[in-house]
């Protein structure tokens, strides 16, 4: 996409004029270095790929739009980062429950015999979200992608997955701990 002289001008100025505000924006939301360097690097490619352009490269109108896209370009990565967080931090839940279970049968062999029978009693949709995201260690958007759902979808078996496994835990006898119509 070639650009008109004018356009980039504009954005030579606007980096000259807003790079460090526009880093130091990106870092107060991000808290990483890295990390805000990507947004102001992602906040310049919204600005050339919308064709953004003021007359005044210094006007305050110009300096509130370009503090505004990297606001959102971090918030934007902030996001998605936190979302990778939590499914981290549902794997981690998980090893927590396995981990539990071998404590409470005083027992020093691994852990898969314990969670291997926890997680094949699930229903396969919710098992094979389980496997995905904790024995394979794959990623939501991967996990998605492999058995054709949303990530949200996704997410939200896991969570059941999750709770359906800490209610089977805590109670004892039967062999099935699930209902077969529930899901």
């Amino acid at each position: 996409m070639a650009l008109p002289s004018q356009q980039i001008r504009f954005i030579e100025k606007c980096y000259e004029l807003y790079e460090q505000k526009m880093y130091r924006v990106a870092l107060s939301v991000l808290h990483d270095e890295t990390l805000a360097e990507d947004a102001v690097q992602d906040a310049f490619l919204q600005l050339i790929r919308h064709k953004v352009f003021f007359k005044d490269a210094g006007s305050d109108d110009c300096k509130r739009y370009i503090i505004t896209v990297i606001r959102n370009a971090s918030i934007n990565i902030y996001n998605k980062r936190n979302s990778e967080n939590k499914i981290l931090s549902f794997s981690d839940d998980l090893e927590s429950i396995c981990d539990n279970r071998i404590i409470e049968e005083d027992k020093t062999e691994d852990r898969e015999p314990y969670c291997t029978p926890l997680m094949s009693s699930l229903p396969k949709k919710y098992y094979d979200v389980v496997y995905y995201l904790v024995v394979k260690e794959y990623t939501a958007a991967e996990t998605a992608g492999l058995l054709n759902i949303t990530e949200a979808n996704v997410r939200k078996r896991y969570e059941r997955a999750r709770k359906m496994m800490r209610e089977a835990m805590g109670r004892e006898g039967s062999g099935n701990h699930f209902a077969e119509g529930k899901s």
